[in-house]
């Protein structure tokens, strides 16, 4: 048995689910959905890093989402690179993971904390229904904070404050946020919301400034796009680990990460942003773009017995869109081993979610097509979902009968 697999079955089975364990300090900055347990992360990486015989090892994660993998390879001295189709996800990890001045920080925020006190004179900012998500003296409030962020010069600073905007926009938009869709609240809801912006800013920026990266000088490279494209063309370097979450399903049905994020994007300012103005002009184009968002036809996954197989048990019309999702997952795993160097390993955490009440095995799947590109499975195991970020039921049944989201996830390993 491989000595990977060997230390990861000592541990008993409910010890991958961290019950009693909350994330803390760094991993608490910003808002982003179903994002990964970084003490899980922590473990798995710690085990894996410690059986390669190499000093220099390489991460890559294609799906950071919130950046949690990354910030983990740091605290363990594994310089990593992380994709994601989400600008406000790449900008979430950008300001996880860089490297801060304190004394720079602190006079910036002290500067800030001057400016909202002083500037009066300031444009009140627009875009398309900016009204119907936030209520008129919000506008004002947030324009205001939005002004004197823009004064700061230092981008990276820039790119902290906007982060922090972001949460103050999470508290005090129109948005029910007990869904990762925009839902605007009922107006009796909207009309109790307190304007208290400024100082709520103030207050993360304070919190959030004292969990900034001051000291690991490891380096990571966050890159906002497609992630096989970015694979297949501009990484050159192969990674000892390949370590990530994917979308467990295709995004507008399954977890909404553009549009839990698109009122955060819509705030902050382009030139800090890693994408085009095209991708934000709609609420819902991230979402589109991302994997399983383009009608595709059944080419590559055809021959997977485990996806026919469920595929048979649910209606055409979700069919196709399972497709789309599987042909696009596909490709990506075909980039992922192309990435992965010889004796490096793969870390895969997936869920599999329900599809016409019937639970879409993404786990077998997974492991079907890895095989067929020629990785060797190391270790599988499961881990109950205790504090994700996730609804416990979604009404997707046209009987408006609930049915359970994901209640468990399984880490999958395999070697190349």
């Amino acid at each position: 048995m491989n000595k990977i697999a060997e230390e990861i079955n000592k541990y008993p089975q409910d010890y991958w689910d961290f019950k009693g364990i909350t994330k803390s300090g760094i991993h608490n900055i910003g808002k982003y959905p179903a994002t990964m347990v970084p003490d899980m992360q922590y473990q798995l990486l710690s085990v894996i890093s410690k059986h390669l015989n190499n000093k220099n090892i390489s991460l890559l994660d294609p799906f950071c989402g919130s950046g949690t993998t990354l910030v983990i390879a740091q605290e363990l001295g594994i310089n990593s690179v992380g994709i994601d189709i989400n600008p406000y996800a790449t900008l979430l990890s950008f300001v996880k993971t860089h490297q801060y001045n304190r004394a720079d920080v602190c006079d910036a925020i002290s500067t800030i904390k001057n400016n909202l006190e002083q500037e009066s004179n300031f444009p009140i900012y627009d875009f398309v229904n900016i009204k119907k998500w936030f209520r008129d003296d919000i506008i004002k409030s947030l324009s205001q904070i939005r002004h004197c962020i823009l004064l700061e010069k230092n981008q990276d600073i820039r790119k902290f404050f906007w982060i922090c905007l972001s949460e103050v926009i999470f508290k005090f938009s129109n948005d029910r946020t007990s869904t990762f869709k925009l839902h605007v609240l009922p107006k009796e809801k909207i009309d109790l919301i307190e304007d208290r912006c400024i100082e709520y800013f103030i207050k993360i920026v304070n919190d959030n400034s004292a969990h900034l990266n001051y000291s690991n000088i490891t380096s990571s490279n966050i890159i906002c796009g497609d992630s096989n494209s970015t694979m297949k063309y501009k990484l050159k370097d192969e990674f000892n680990i390949i370590c990530t979450s994917p979308p467990y399903g295709d995004n507008p049905t399954t977890v909404t990460y553009g549009q839990s994020s698109i009122l955060f994007l819509k705030w902050i300012d382009n030139v800090d942003l890693s994408c085009s103005q095209e991708l934000l002009k709609k609420y819902t184009t991230i979402d589109k773009i991302s994997i399983g968002g383009e009608k595709r036809n059944i080419i590559n996954t055809k021959n997977i017995k485990s996806l026919n197989e469920f595929l048979n048990k649910i209606s055409l019309k979700k069919q196709s869109k399972v497709i789309n999702f599987f042909e696009d997952y596909y490709v990506v795993l075909k980039s992922m081993r192309q990435c992965l160097s010889k004796n490096g390993y793969l870390i895969m955490t997936v869920g599999n979610r329900s599809v016409d009440a019937v639970r879409q095995p993404l786990d077998n799947i997974t492991i079907e097509i890895l095989e067929g590109l020629g990785l060797k499975m190391v270790s599988k195991f499961n881990r109950n979902i205790l504090y994700k970020n996730s609804p416990l039921k979604l009404s997707l049944l046209k009987d408006k009968k609930t049915i359970k989201t994901i209640q468990k996830e399984t880490i999958i390993i395999f070697t190349k």
